[in-house]
């Protein structure tokens, strides 16, 4: 069934190319996830202020106001 739409192309007569196998994908790395609580209070509203010192971030309790730092383990500089 042709509708005369592509009709006035050219044939290009180019070689048929075969598609390279894309390489399998790399599997997810799973981490494990804590989340932070306050050590003054035990809430779990503690957003971080600061992390320009990487693996250290710093937190601000929003129920308390107590600051405190997190380390994060296996920390790997890119």
């Amino acid at each position: 069934m042709s509708n005369g739409f592509l009709d006035d192309l050219p044939d290009l007569h180019l070689p048929g190319k075969r598609r390279k196998k894309k390489p399998d994908k790399p599997k997810d790395k799973v981490v494990r996830y804590v989340r932070i609580r306050c050590p003054a209070c035990n809430s779990t509203n503690c957003p971080v202020y600061s992390s320009r010192d990487l693996p250290i971030r710093r937190h601000k309790c929003g129920n308390c106001g107590y600051t405190f730092k997190s380390v994060e383990e296996n920390y790997q500089p890119q």
